[in-house]
């Protein structure tokens, strides 16, 4: 499976296990958090979402959980 430099630094920051939300997705990349975070946040899940590398959390509205499948491709 071939992932973008993106996708990976996304999987890594979800790989703690903990929900996170685009602020902290937003913050681990280095970025200011602006009107535009949530956006740059979905664009970069949306792919990792069809793969089922991540999913949404149940709960919290735009937040993510990093899967047993995301965590295995993450150690690739």
């Amino acid at each position: 499976m071939k992932l973008s430099r993106e996708e990976l630094q996304f999987l890594q920051i979800l790989a703690d296990g903990r929900t996170k939300t685009y602020v902290h997705i937003v913050k681990g990349f280095g970025q200011p958090l602006t009107p535009m975070a949530p956006t740059f946040t979905n664009q970069i899940a949306m792919p990792l979402l069809k793969l089922k590398l991540i999913k949404r959390a149940g709960l919290m509205r735009g937040g993510y959980k990093i899967t047993n499948k995301g965590l295995a491709a993450l150690k690739e």
